[in-house]
């Protein structure tokens, strides 16, 4: 499953991140749009958890729906 996740502060370098999970980085004005391709909601926790782990301020987190 494919999420949005909208993170808000200071820059972070989230390239590290690909060693854990499939996540590509967009800088937005404040923050960045992460999206996370996780194979179930344990996966998506896991993110979650690393990103609190570093610091990152998560505003916001939407599953995108998958097209049939």
């Amino acid at each position: 499953m494919l999420y949005h996740i909208r993170v808000v502060g200071p820059e972070h370098d989230f390239d590290g991140l690909r060693e854990f999970a499939d996540i590509v980085s967009a800088p937005t004005r404040g923050g960045a749009i992460l999206s996370c391709q996780v194979p179930d909601p344990s996966g998506l926790t896991g993110v979650v958890a690393l990103l609190c782990d570093l610091g990152v301020d998560i505003a916001e987190l939407q599953a995108v729906p998958e097209r049939l």
